[in-house]
């Protein structure tokens, strides 16, 4: 249901002030206001520019609940205008050169990607409870653990379609949040369920957009799998590591552990960015000690070393590319920031554990 709001000559036209209207093109949009506000109204119409979330739209533009939709009339002395959308939930706002100045739109954030922790309760509770859960399922075997982190992965992916759909993108969230569960189960298996897992959301993006056309399909297939992909190998880290054995998986789960504890302990309200991932990397410190005293076997010579080194490098870059992901740091998207360390360390560290453990 969209919110049809009407400002001077359109809202007299009219005849009122708000209304709302059922819709999923700009077409059905204009022709249900057409019809219930009759020829003054359409009068306006046909002079007027439609624009959906500030870029120019025709009649087959989709909209859904959270688009803007500007009518804009001509404006006066022959200016040009770029509408501003107004704060309101709908599709629709009608905004004629008679309008009043309408809020600013937000400015992008352009602050660097890294993440300054703020303490919301029970964040605390919730990241032990979250590791307690992860290592407890790690032990019991790959499926559990990959059914677990699938579980995250697709809210990770449906948020961050949420995320960027706010800014007017168009990512197919159904899609990108299967493949980024997709892959954790299939790592339960092997490295060919995982391929195969790839190729199925790719026909499923291009059979929703082809069902579905957009402005700008390929933007939106790309975007979809530029999403989905890596938020699933990072779930699907642990799990292919698992299968190397239960050593292995808890050293990486560990490491992340003691990172995030580390980074959000001294991060929260910390004045520089730089203090939080600091402290989590001190912290990896004494645990990579332990690992080289204590893991060989199964690992070989300086191996444990290494691995909290590469831990310690890629950690901390994890939460900058979840910022990157979302496009801006302040993207409300938990579910991906509890996965957020292992987007660059956990392929990687798969990768060179299969390495040194086959």
């Amino acid at each position: 249901m969209a919110v049809l709001r009407l400002f001077a000559a359109a809202r007299e036209a009219a005849g009122v002030t708000t209304a709302e209207i059922p819709a999923s093109t700009v077409a059905e949009v204009l022709d249900e206001a057409r019809r219930r506000y009759g020829d003054r109204f359409s009068a306006v119409l046909a002079s007027s520019k439609v624009w959906v979330n500030g870029q120019p739209a025709d009649a087959g533009t989709l909209v859904v609940a959270a688009d803007v939709v500007a009518v804009l009339p001509p404006v006066s002395g022959g200016a040009t205008a770029r509408p501003a959308a107004p704060v309101v939930r709908g599709n629709l706002a009608l905004v004629p050169d008679l309008a009043p100045e309408p809020e600013a739109r937000p400015e992008p954030d352009r602050a660097p990607l890294a993440v300054v922790h703020k303490s919301v309760r029970p964040h605390g509770r919730l990241g032990l409870a979250w590791a307690g859960a992860t290592l407890g399922l790690t032990v019991a075997g790959p499926a559990w653990l990959g059914g677990w982190l699938a579980m995250a992965a697709f809210v990770g992916g449906a948020q961050a379609c949420r995320v960027w759909r706010r800014r007017g993108e168009r990512p197919v969230a159904l899609a990108a949040a299967g493949i980024a569960a997709g892959l954790p189960i299939a790592a339960s298996f092997d490295v060919g369920a995982m391929l195969g897992v790839v190729a199925a959301g790719v026909v499923a993006t291009l059979v929703s957009r082809l069902a579905r056309p957009t402005r700008a399909p390929s933007r939106d297939v790309a975007l979809t799998l530029a999403l989905g992909v890596p938020i699933g190998l990072a779930a699907a880290a642990p799990v292919l590591v698992r299968h190397t054995g239960i050593a292995a998986a808890v050293l990486l789960l560990a490491i992340v552990c003691v990172y995030d504890a580390g980074a959000y302990l001294v991060g929260t309200g910390a004045s520089s960015a730089w203090e939080g991932p600091a402290a989590g990397v001190a912290g990896l410190i004494p645990l990579t000690i332990l690992a080289e005293v204590v893991l060989i076997p199964p690992f070989a010579g300086a191996q444990p070393l290494f691995l909290g080194i590469l831990g310690a490098v890629l950690a901390p870059a994890g939460p900058v590319a979840a910022s990157a992901l979302l496009g801006d740091r302040n993207g409300h998207a938990p579910a991906l920031r509890r996965l957020d360390s292992l987007l660059l360390l956990g392929p990687l560290w798969a990768w060179c554990t299969m390495i040194f453990l086959r």
